[in-house]
């Protein structure tokens, strides 16, 4: 039993040995006996001051229709996209005073740009260009072709006969209901 005694104060004096344990300032620090509710409520008034986590969906909200408004006609005219974040990027840093101003991480402006793309109705004519599938012409096969080749015209197939054994997307020729021979791409 005294072993159990000594041991505490032998580690306690051996401690105190050191001058950074016997020359510091926990004295004057009271983290053994903390008061749980040690501030009093002094009524002040409410700071205009809100942070990310005081944003509610209607600030977004508001934030988007004002972007929405903002956006630039002539930027929209050739890119959609890039006009969109354009315009949310002005909101951000001007709409009401700043509030939004370095208060919007990375997933919260992808929702942000996502909704003002949907409300952004009007695509761009860059865009429409781009993705319009573009139908080419059909080739008109010329009537010595057929020759060289011992083909008589009305042994070249109409297109409804074409037989289903042909694959999707093979060139083949076909006489179009005008009877021109033409060549063609199943469809």
């Amino acid at each position: 039993m005294n072993l159990i005694i000594l041991v505490p104060n032998v580690v306690r004096r051996y401690i105190a040995s050191f001058p950074e344990a016997t020359n510091n300032a926990y004295k004057y620090f009271n983290y053994d006996n903390r008061v749980v509710d040690e501030r009093v409520p002094r009524m002040d008034p409410v700071s205009h001051y809100k942070g990310p986590q005081d944003l509610s969906d209607m600030d977004y909200d508001a934030l988007v229709a004002y972007a929405q408004h903002t956006i630039n006609p002539i930027l929209a005219k050739y890119s959609g996209s890039v006009a969109c974040e354009d315009a949310l990027h002005a909101a951000i840093r001007s709409f009401n005073n700043g509030l939004f101003d370095g208060k919007i991480n990375a997933s919260r402006y992808n929702a942000l740009l996502t909704a003002l793309k949907e409300k952004f109705s009007i695509q761009s004519n860059v865009e429409n260009y781009r993705h319009a599938k573009k139908e080419k012409p059909e080739r008109r096969v010329h009537p010595h072709v057929l020759e060289q080749m011992g083909i008589k015209r009305h042994d070249v197939p109409r297109e409804r006969d074409v037989p289903k054994t042909v694959p999707k997307g093979v060139h083949h020729i076909v006489r179009d209901d005008k009877g021109n021979v033409v060549i063609k791409k199943r469809k």
